[in-house]
C-alpha cells in the first residue's frame, strides 16, 4: 500500500474495512487509481453495494431454493458481509500489502461471488452477470474492470477448463489502465475468506428446532450452527475452528445429507479437512504475504445440563515424509490416537453414552 495512504489511516488499533480503505485512498491518495483518481471508486462502490444489499442479496437464498429445492444455508447479506470482514482481516494480516486499486477488485468480487445462486446452485459462480442484468444493477466500472472482477469472483469455486484449480487458470497479474493487479492473489484472498465465512447465522435455527428442515439439508445447517468461530492467525500460520454442540444425540444418530445420510462427526472431519486443503491451495497463491499450513480444531460437546460431556481437539497438518494417502488420520495424530485408539463416529457415540454404559466404552 502506498506510503501516502498509510499515513492517512487512523492509528487506533482498528482493522479497517475494505471500503473504508478504498474511500480513504480516493480522498488522500488519488494517484493510487487510474486517471489520477478522477473516478471516485469509493462512492461508486458504496452506492452499488447499498442497492445490492437492499434489493438483490436478500433474495439469493430463496432463489436457489426455488430452483433446487431443499433448504440451502444462507447466502444472503449477512454471509456476504462476513466474507467482506474476513477479506478485510486477511488484508490487514498481510501487512496492508495490497494496493488500493487492487482492493477495488477484491470488494467487487466479494459482492458478486454468490449472486448466481439466485438462479440455482449449479454453475452459480458463472452467473453473476445474469442476476445483475435481471436486477438492472450492472457492475458500474468499465468493461475491462468488470471482466477482471468477474473472473476473480468465478475462481472461488466450481471448475475452470474442467479443472478445480480455478485460481491457477487466472493470470498471475494483469495490467489494467497502467496499474498492476495481482489477479491470483486477490482471488486466493476471496476464496479463503469464503471458506472461513461459515457461521451460525447461516443456519435456519427455527426449522432446526421445529424439526421442519428437509432431511437432505440436516447436516449442513447443524454444521453451520455449531461452528461459532473461524479465525485466521497469520503469525502462527494457523486457522482455528471452534465448535460447540448442545445436543449429544447429533453424534448418536445419522443426519440427512443430500440423498443419503452421514454421521455428524464424519461431516466435521470432512469439512475441517476441506478447510485445510483450501488453506493450503490458497496459500500457494498468497505467498509470501500469507501462508497457512495447519488447521486447529476444538469441539466442545455439552450434555442436557450444559456441562461439558466430551472435549475433542486436533490439528490437521503435514506429518512424515508426505507421500502417503492423506486421510484426516494421516494428518492429525490426535484423532489417530484419541485416548488410546482412533476416534470414529461410532466410538464417539459410545463415549457419549450415560455413565451406566461406561464399561462398554470401547471402540466398535
Amino acid at each position: 500500500m502506498t506510503a501516502e495512504l498509510e499515513k492517512s489511516q487512523p492509528n487506533n488499533g482498528q482493522r479497517p474495512d475494505l471500503l473504508d480503505l478504498i474511500e480513504s485512498a480516493c480522498a488522500n491518495a488519488k494517484s493510487s487509481f487510474p486517471r489520477n483518481g478522477q473516478i471516485d471508486y469509493g462512492s461508486v462502490l458504496r452506492g452499488w453495494i447499498s442497492q445490492l444489499e437492499a434489493n438483490v442479496l436478500p433474495h439469493t437464498t430463496a432463489g436457489a431454493v426455488s430452483v433446487d429445492g431443499g433448504r440451502l444455508t444462507a447466502h444472503d447479506v449477512e454471509h456476504v458481509r462476513r466474507v467482506r470482514a474476513v477479506c478485510s482481516d486477511l488484508v490487514h494480516q498481510a501487512a496492508t500489502a495490497l494496493e488500493p486499486y487492487e482492493l477495488v477488485f477484491l470488494l467487487y468480487a466479494v459482492y458478486i461471488h454468490d449472486l448466481g445462486n439466485s438462479l440455482g446452485r449449479d454453475g452459480h459462480e458463472r452467473r453473476a452477470n445474469d442476476v445483475l442484468d435481471a436486477a438492472q444493477l450492472p457492475m458500474t466500472m468499465d468493461q475491462v474492470e468488470n471482466r477482471q472482477a468477474r473472473d476473480i469472483a468465478r475462481a472461488h469455486g466450481g471448475r475452470a477448463a474442467g479443472s478445480k484449480d480455478t485460481i491457477g487458470q487466472l493470470p498471475v497479474q494483469q495490467t489494467i489502465w497502467n496499474f498492476t493487479v495481482r489477479t491470483r492473489l486477490i482471488a486466493a484472498i476471496l476464496r479463503l475468506a469464503d471458506e472461513l465465512a461459515d457461521d451460525p447465522a447461516r443456519a435456519d435455527r427455527v426449522a432446526m428446532r421445529a424439526g421442519t428442515l428437509p432431511r437432505e439439508a440436516e447436516v449442513y445447517h447443524h454444521y453451520a450452527a455449531a461452528l461459532h468461530s473461524q479465525v485466521a492467525v497469520a503469525a502462527q500460520r494457523t486457522i482455528e475452528l471452534h465448535f460447540e454442540i448442545y445436543d449429544e444425540t447429533l453424534f448418536t444418530r445419522p443426519l440427512g445429507k443430500g440423498p443419503g445420510e452421514t454421521q455428524f462427526l464424519d461431516e466435521i472431519f470432512e469439512r475441517t479437512l476441506k478447510t485445510y486443503r483450501e488453506a493450503r491451495y490458497c496459500s500457494r497463491h498468497l505467498r509470501p504475504l500469507l501462508d497457512f499450513d495447519r488447521v486447529r480444531v476444538t469441539i466442545s460437546i455439552f450434555d442436557r445440563d450444559n456441562e461439558l460431556a466430551q472435549p475433542i481437539s486436533y490439528t490437521i497438518g503435514e506429518h512424515g515424509y508426505g507421500d502417503e494417502v492423506r486421510t484426516i488420520y494421516d494428518l492429525s495424530p490426535e484423532l489417530a490416537n484419541f485416548e488410546g485408539s482412533r476416534l470414529t463416529a461410532e466410538r464417539l457415540a459410545v463415549l457419549l453414552r450415560p455413565a451406566d454404559a461406561a464399561n462398554s466404552r470401547e471402540p466398535t
